[in-house]
């Protein structure tokens, strides 16, 4: 009998310290550590493809919206944006443009008018969220001083900006979309891509080799 407690209770134990690994209480200890190794080959194929998909799910959206009214003078140039080899950012960019324009037209609204400038625009904020995921640039400015930038005039009377960034693991359309989502799913992105007063666009895309960035920008000339 003793033989057989010792063994009950040894099976006990086991199946405790498979619970307490599973359900993260003992995370960050060297306990926890431990027990995750252990459990870790257990799962079959499909179940760690699914813990997969979920966590990247999880962390892969991260989104910010502002607009505002402004008025502005400079000389005008448009810049070519640059690519990446890994990924086509025009694929990325024309989906989220068309997207934007459905969801418009399923409002009644006119479509957005794909602008040089403001792509350029857009292309440089993208690249800019790798360092500070903000509407406030890397140098403390405004996110439209970027029109202030030579090359860049657009003499707007209002203007709007939309980013997201997630964790690149889809094919470019999925990822866009999946992005796209999130954006309306959010109020303030979501009154930003509808809203009437807006008559063009610029889509900019940037990937540092894990994190794929997007900008929107929205705009009417005076």
């Amino acid at each position: 009998m003793k033989f057989l407690r010792k063994i009950v209770s040894l099976i006990l134990v086991f199946i405790l310290g498979f619970w307490m690994a599973f359900a993260g209480i003992l995370d960050g200890t060297k306990t926890g550590n431990a027990l995750e190794e252990v459990v870790g080959y257990f799962p079959d194929r499909s179940d760690i493809d699914n813990l997969l998909e979920k966590s990247r799910r999880e962390k892969s959206q991260k989104v910010g919206s502002h607009s505002e009214e402004k008025n502005n003078s400079h000389s005008s140039k448009v810049e070519s944006n640059s690519k990446s080899n890994e990924i086509n950012y025009d694929l990325i960019e024309t989906t989220i443009v068309d997207l934007t324009n459905e969801l418009r037209r399923d409002q009644g609204l006119s479509i957005l008018i794909p602008n040089d400038t403001l792509r350029a625009g857009a292309y440089v904020r993208a690249e800019e969220l790798e360092e500070s995921f903000s509407h406030t640039r890397p140098d403390g400015s405004d996110a439209f001083t970027v029109f202030q930038t030579e090359g860049l005039f657009y003499p707007y009377k209002m203007v709007g900006e939309n980013l997201a960034m997630g964790t690149y693991y889809l094919p470019e359309e999925e990822m866009a979309q999946l992005l796209f989502e999130g954006w309306v799913e959010s109020e303030g992105h979501y009154e930003n891509m509808i809203r009437q007063e807006y008559a063009e666009i610029g889509v900019g895309v940037h990937y540092d080799g894990e994190f794929l960035y997007l900008t929107q920008l929205f705009g009417t000339q005076q």
